[in-house]
């Protein structure tokens, strides 16, 4: 009887090789949005693909100034099977994001999430922030606000993600 309690309470202090299982990688989480354009995107919808998420605001001066290089990205790699969502946060009703995109001449996918729909995707609190997601669904890099090399590095891990 002893030696069953010591035996069972060794078992729970055995470490669990990674290889079993990593619960460090964040996974996106359980999502559906309607998108500007009408579509409806989801979680599930992105499995099996490279995404890239960026939360950003109209409001936002950085995440206004990196809209030529994200149209560019979009133009780029969207036939290649990449995924792109832009997120508007506490950025107006769904008629100012429409206005502005329109204004900004975005042209990849956004979506005007209300604040329940946002909060699933945990805190955000810097802007831009962007979530490159493999095609397991793991968030693999966040990138917050806009350093010098951002576009860079984000087209060579895609890129790096797009081989495999």
């Amino acid at each position: 009887m002893i030696m069953t309690r010591v035996l069972l309470i060794c078992l729970f202090l055995i470490p669990v090789p990674s290889s079993l299982g990593d619960s460090s990688v964040r996974k996106l989480p359980q999502f559906r949005l309607k998108l500007l354009n009408g579509a409806e995107v989801h979680n599930k919808s992105l499995m099996g693909r490279v995404t890239v998420i960026d939360f950003w605001a109209t409001w936002c001066k950085p995440c206004i100034q990196e809209i030529g290089d994200y149209n560019r990205f979009y133009r780029d790699y969207k036939k290649k099977g990449l995924r792109f969502l832009a997120l508007a946060v506490d950025s107006g009703s769904e008629a100012e994001v429409r206005k502005a995109v329109k204004e900004l001449k975005i042209q990849y996918p956004v979506a005007s999430p209300s604040l329940k729909e946002l909060d699933i995707f945990g805190d955000i609190s810097v802007f831009p922030t962007t979530w490159l997601v493999d095609s397991n669904g793991a968030i693999i890099k966040v990138i917050e606000g806009v350093p010098p090399d951002k576009h860079e590095s984000l087209r060579n891990t895609v890129d790096s993600l797009l081989k495999h």
